[in-house]
């Protein structure tokens, strides 16, 4: 069993009855399990807030993949690099009251699209995702390079970004397959 969390990247559903990334999962692996307790909208505050009620309560997983940041980094509602690292921190805390480092995952944040992407630009995605992994690591927690794993495909980035919301920023159905196997990739 493994347990999705974090914003809306890891919540839409893109026109499927559940999660698209988890439906997307369960294509690569029809025997997996999936918690998924994301949120559209949320930052690491609000990740917070729902810490023990709405993710800890729930029975441990094998492993936990958090994708959060992006609401963050708004400029519209923005929360401070400083402030973003310290929630980082305090996310790794109260999931290590539960979980072995080895099974805390924390997902790099995507590119954007910077000419639909008012409020978001890459340079701030990975001002914002150095912070996050610089946490993650000196916690010895994991870390899925989603950034790179965009970059990397053969796919260009603002056709990954192409979700039915189509606004630079959340994906469409060949994002969340890479995503998927990502995720995958280590369960």
């Amino acid at each position: 069993m493994i347990h999705l969390t974090g914003d809306s990247l890891m919540a839409r559903y893109e026109g499927y009855k559940q999660p698209i990334i988890n439906e997307i999962l369960k294509r690569l692996n029809p025997q997996i399990e999936i918690i998924n307790t994301a949120h559209a909208g949320d930052n690491t505050t609000d990740l917070l807030a729902r810490m023990d009620t709405e993710i800890l309560s729930h029975t441990n997983a094998d492993r936990i993949f958090m994708l959060i940041g992006i609401n963050d980094l708004a400029l519209n509602k923005q929360v401070k690099l400083k402030q973003f690292e310290e929630n980082i921190g305090k996310i790794v805390d109260k999931l290590r009251t539960r979980y072995p480092t080895q099974q805390i995952y924390f997902i790099t944040l995507a590119p954007v699209d910077e000419s639909k992407q008012v409020y978001r630009t890459n340079k701030l995605v990975k001002m914002y995702t150095s912070q996050l992994r610089k946490v993650a690591i000196a916690n010895n927690c994991q870390v899925l390079d989603l950034y790179q794993a965009f970059i990397k495909s053969e796919i260009p980035v603002n056709t990954l970004l192409q979700g039915i919301r189509n606004d630079g920023l959340h994906f469409g159905e060949a994002g969340y397959v890479i995503l998927a196997k990502l995720i995958n990739g280590v369960c």
